[in-house]
């Protein structure tokens, strides 16, 4: 935590007014901004980019200036990207910050990674995206300021690794912070993001399933991450960000168990007892709890008659003890699979990876779990995402899917998924075909 932090929102920085209407891609559409407009850009290491402020890892933190670092634990370094991209700071001490003075309001905070392997951003303590990886990864998220200061800090999320920030990017998006309508993700890889995000080619489909909800209306937060079980969510500081910024009318989705099977990470009490934990305290917010039985491998259609994996016999047990919903997402996705056979359904996963779908699979994964949901108002009446052009496919495949709610059967009708345009980045405003601190 900065030591500036009481002093701060005295000398909070003040910006040209205006009004405008921000565009957030994968998350809330279009929200109305406020009169103190806020566009800040800085460019982290020693090169500086047009347009950009630059920050160097001796920038320790200065009431006057309004930023800075809050300690000396930072050098500089070099990147392997070009552009913003081509150097960074490096973080070397966990618990060293970078703070900006900021007005109370809501904010769009971008960040973009120098040469990385797998990073967490900590946002006002909390970790807010987590397991971004690969060299140059970008994601944003939006965070309430409520106390004069934003601090920012990665964090690696495996130890040994470094991490560092090539380009950071805040937009105040309202006076009010008021948090979003989200629909928070619990989940291992089969459901974390990608990177790109907008176009990587492997993809879970927490990554996705913004494409297929009412943006404006909800924001989806996907907080899984790769080798997620149940009780490292509910412990690694995952969890404490649900319970933290969730409230009633939020959607909390539990996808997570196959990892659970492995005896090094839990086994079925454990995973009994994480899951309901989970399940009670969201619930204690006023959030609305899906239990998610995650889908199959590839190899599953040689097995027509398969009902089950990863502990899903133990959501049911929890589904009617809690008294929530159990989305039988397996069965929904094998019938489907089966349905087309096995070289279509081997089109959905990575090559040689019977586990990790696809963009394209991914996108199926996602408009099952979306179809077995009761969105009331919420539904939206357009069609599925537009497919990109590398991965069209001669033949569209209809079939009729019978999904399973807990005890309620749900028969819906659909068609072969379409994915985003390659040639086309939502949120990409300079074009360079990357989601980043220059849109």
């Amino acid at each position: 935590m900065s030591p500036k932090k009481v002093l701060s929102a005295v000398t909070a920085v003040v910006f040209t007014a205006a009004l405008f209407v921000l565009q957030i891609a994968d998350s809330i559409e279009t929200i109305a901004a406020s009169a103190a407009d806020i566009d800040l850009k800085f460019d982290f290491g020693s090169t500086l980019e047009k347009g950009y402020t630059q920050i160097v890892a001796e920038d320790i933190y200065d009431q006057e200036r309004g930023y800075g670092f809050s300690g000396e634990g930072v050098q500089n370094v070099t990147s392997v990207g070009k552009g913003i991209r081509s150097d960074a700071v490096q973080f070397d001490d966990s618990s060293t910050e970078f703070c900006v003075d900021l007005p109370k309001g809501l904010y769009k905070v971008s960040v973009t990674l120098g040469d990385n392997y797998r990073t967490n951003i900590y946002i006002e303590d909390m970790l807010q995206i987590s397991y971004m990886a690969g060299d140059n990864a970008a994601n944003y998220v939006i965070v309430p300021i409520t106390d004069g200061q934003l601090n920012i800090r990665p964090s690696a999320h495996k130890k040994g690794y470094t991490c560092a920030i090539s380009a950071l990017g805040i937009y105040k998006v309202s006076d009010d912070t008021t948090y979003p309508r989200t629909i928070w993700l619990c989940g291992d890889s089969t459901v974390r993001s990608y990177y790109p995000v907008a176009y990587s080619q492997k993809a879970g489909w927490g990554q996705v399933f913004d494409q297929f909800v009412d943006s404006s209306k909800w924001q989806v937060r996907n907080m899984a991450s790769g080798a997620q079980y149940a009780r490292g969510f509910l412990t690694s500081g995952q969890f404490a960000t649900v319970e933290y910024y969730g409230k009633p009318g939020d959607i909390f989705f539990i996808a997570v168990g196959i990892n659970d099977t492995l005896p090094r990470n839990s086994n079925e009490e454990d995973y009994y007892e994480a899951v309901t934990e989970m399940t009670q305290r969201a619930k204690a917010k006023g959030i609305t709890v899906y239990l998610v039985k995650q889908q199959g491998k590839a190899f599953d259609v040689a097995e027509p008659d398969l009902r089950e994996r990863w502990f899903g016999y133990i959501l049911d047990r929890v589904g009617e003890e809690q008294n929530v919903a159990v989305l039988d997402l397996f069965n929904a996705f094998h019938d489907y699979c089966v349905s087309i056979g096995q070289e279509a359904t081997d089109a959905l996963y990575m090559p040689g990876d019977p586990l990790h779908t696809n963009r394209q699979g991914a996108m199926k994964v996602a408009e099952l779990v979306y179809q077995m949901v009761d969105w009331g108002d919420d539904t939206i009446p357009t069609e599925p995402p537009t497919e990109s052009t590398a991965e069209k496919t001669t033949e569209t495949v209809t079939t009729t899917t019978t999904v399973a709610v807990t005890t309620t059967s749900v028969t819906t009708t659909t068609a072969a998924e379409t994915g985003p345009s390659s040639s086309a980045v939502v949120g990409d405003a300079n074009g360079d075909g990357v989601l980043n601190v220059c849109d």
